[in-house]
């Protein structure tokens, strides 16, 4: 077996995300907490302040929370993030 990292973030792997139901699954599973939901409202949105055939502003929300994903799955940034959060005192 090995060794974990001492932060505790380890990589899942990554979800096949080719729908916008792919994403919301993903988000479910691997999002940050709130993820799902706030895609949900900003995607509501974009989509009713979109003039008709324009999507660009849905497409832009789907691509932001689809990164989002990535980043909680790459144990390098979550180390980072965490270590922003404690203060970046090494130990």
């Amino acid at each position: 077996m090995s060794a974990q990292p001492e932060h505790g973030w380890g990589a899942m792997p990554l979800p096949e995300i080719r729908t916008v139901d792919d994403l919301r699954g993903a988000l479910s599973r691997y999002g940050f907490p709130g993820d799902r939901e706030h895609f949900e409202e900003e995607l509501a949105t974009a989509i009713g302040d979109s003039p008709t055939n324009d999507f660009e502003g849905a497409a832009a929300v789907v691509r932001a929370y689809r990164h989002r994903v990535m980043i909680r799955n790459s144990p390098e940034i979550m180390a980072a993030l965490e270590e922003a959060r404690t203060g970046g005192g090494g130990t």
